[in-house]
């Protein structure tokens, strides 16, 4: 979900929540030789998180794209997005109905909905789990997708009574407000104002999904997710998790309660690999049916180009480098903007092996809002505006030094960047530290390379790092999911406590505005604003790789979003005969 961040890591990057469905290359959705016995109908899938393990399964706190590639086929949603990018009725049982000028959604949710253990799903659970996600002592880093409903900020915003509690809750709710269950199979919400991207969010993001009451008020916020592999698994959507042994395994087993089309593929065994270079061996030595799933490792990325079991996408996920404005020297433009002139993207790309595609752009090209007239802070634009000015950079720093240092860099605010510790990731860091020493020089510059989950911990601490590499991977086909959700002030997507006046007024207007072309303008000037006071230091554009032998597996691909659509894993995806 991305979701925080529905997020992925790169050179310098991560993926968010959080997330949309779109068509992909590569894979197929059948093929010759039929389809292999039930018994046999099992797949082992690579996970590369740069961790031993992903973060969490619980749907309202997942901010990571591994974490949502795991639960997603786990816990239903009332929609989600086919591979022709179309949102379609899951849970729901068709499209909502809009009244009230655009405020108010009614929800049907299809009969006969239950999880594993035989409790049902219906409007009941879809209202708890949304306000779970918006209570405050869920502590959810997601709680921003659900914003646009009608009292949710400040709810989402106000104190948890007992945050040490089992399972703490709040003493307000939004249920019978505006969540209201009519009946059973009713749902209907109310949003503060008619925001066009309502239902693109529902059907993309964790936050959303179906949360089992009954486990966690059992068992509590911290440890419910410890026992869904008790009594033989448990789920509600297409798959149940029948073993998560925190080591590196995590297998998801066909759910025979779900209500619709069961999936051909019996068993997903989800492989999670430190990084890139281990799945690829594992894959080599045949451990695993999907190799990598997710960012190339650098080092073989142009040989790996050349085997016919390669494929590949473009993602719609921006790997970028994040000054935390409540932190010094990042509270101050010029310094914001020196380091992010340092930055030399062309160069970034060639110590990737060119596994990517460098940008200054925080909407990614392909996107539904892309401006092509961006202009980097300098004024340059294309490919010229990916290079490092450092005469511009050394002025700024300068100036900083003058204003707030006593004229001497040596002794401005010490920066420590914090990244994570992929060995590609290790040496993008080393890169940028070299050239902020080279346009910076005596700056007190040290780099921190951590592992994926304390990166994302860290990140959604409530204190962020004083700056940091990351990456945001599309959630849904809107630029208010990169400019809004990103930079708008008490999102809580926005831990880098970004505030800028002019922008947040176009971000605002456009998140309501009706007409597209006129939304879209808005967002091209807010990207702009916050190119210039730099919300982010874009460096590039991520590309996705996979690896699988198409004639022992049919369907399999993954979407410009880094995960496989539960479109696929109910209709395309097998064990060939």
């Amino acid at each position: 979900m991305r979701s925080r961040k529905a997020i992925v890591f790169t050179l310098g990057a991560l993926a968010t929540m959080l997330v949309m469905v779109l068509s992909a290359c590569g894979g197929t959705t059948g093929g010759a030789g039929g389809v292999a016995p039930d018994s046999k109908q099992v797949m082992s899938v690579s996970l590369v998180p740069a961790a031993n393990d992903i973060s969490r399964m619980d749907p309202q706190r997942i901010t990571d794209l591994y974490s949502f590639s795991a639960a997603q086929p786990v816990f239903p949603g009332l929609y989600t997005y086919d591979n022709d990018y179309k949102v379609v009725p899951w849970a729901a049982d068709g499209m909502p109905a809009v009244s009230n000028g655009g405020l108010t959604y009614t929800f049907k949710i299809r009969p006969g909905l239950k999880w594993s253990d035989g409790t049902p799903i219906d409007a009941n659970t879809f209202a708890y789990s949304w306000n779970r996600g918006l209570d405050p002592c869920t502590n959810s880093g997601a709680a921003s997708y659900l914003y646009p409903i009608k009292g949710a900020a400040a709810f989402n915003q106000s104190a948890c009574p007992d945050a040490n509690a089992t399972n703490p809750v709040s003493n307000d709710t939004l249920i019978g407000k505006s969540i209201v269950v009519t009946d059973p199979q009713t749902l209907t919400v109310t949003l503060e104002k008619p925001y066009a991207f309502f239902i693109p969010t529902v059907a993309a993001v964790s936050i959303v999904l179906a949360a089992p009451k009954q486990l966690i008020e059992k068992y509590g916020i911290k440890s419910w997710t410890d026992h869904l592999t008790d009594n033989g698994g448990f789920g509600g959507n297409l798959y149940k998790v029948t073993v998560w042994d925190h080591k590196g395994n995590l297998q998801l087993t066909r759910n025979d309660s779900f209500w619709g089309t069961k999936p051909k593929l019996r068993q997903i065994n989800f492989k999670i690999y430190k990084d890139a270079d281990t799945s690829y061996n594992s894959y080599l030595n045949g451990q695993v049916d999907i190799g990598i799933a997710g960012l190339p490792p650098t080092a073989t990325y142009q040989q790996m180009k050349t085997r016919s079991d390669f494929h590949q996408n473009d993602n719609l996920a921006i790997s970028y480098i994040a000054p935390n404005w409540a932190k010094a020297p990042f509270d101050d433009v010029a310094a914001r903007q020196a380091f992010a002139l340092a930055v030399d993207r062309d160069a970034l790309n060639a110590v990737a092996q060119g596994a990517g595609t460098p940008t200054y752009h925080i909407v990614p090209k392909g996107q539904p809002g892309y401006n092509e007239n961006l202009k980097n802070i300098d004024g340059k634009t294309g490919t010229a505006a990916n290079k490092a000015d450092v005469a511009m950079a050394k002025q700024l720093i300068t100036d900083y030094a003058n204003r707030k240092c006593g004229g001497v860099i040596a002794n401005c605010p010490k920066v420590t960047y914090e990244t994570s510790n992929t060995p590609s990731n290790i040496a993008g860091s080393q890169a940028l530290l070299q050239m902020w020493k080279t346009a910076l020089p005596g700056y007190p510059v040290t780099i921190s390379n951590v592992d994926f989950g304390t990166l994302i911990n860290d990140v959604y601490s409530g204190s962020a790092p004083q700056i940091f590499g990351i990456a945001w991977i599309v959630d849904y086909p809107d630029p208010q999911d990169w400019l809004s959700l990103q930079f708008l002030p008490g999102s809580s997507v926005n831990v880098q406590n970004i505030d800028y006046a002019p922008a947040n007024d176009l971000m605002n207007q456009a998140d309501v505005e009706q007409d597209q072309t006129k939304r879209f303008q808005m967002y091209n000037q807010a990207e702009q604003m916050m190119v210039d006071q730099v919300g982010w230091i874009p460096t590039n554009q991520q590309i996705a790789v996979w690896l699988f032998d198409s004639n022992k597996i049919a369907g399999y691909r993954q979407t410009t979003s880094g995960y496989t659509s539960l479109v696929d894993w109910q209709n395309n995806v097998y064990v060939k005969g």
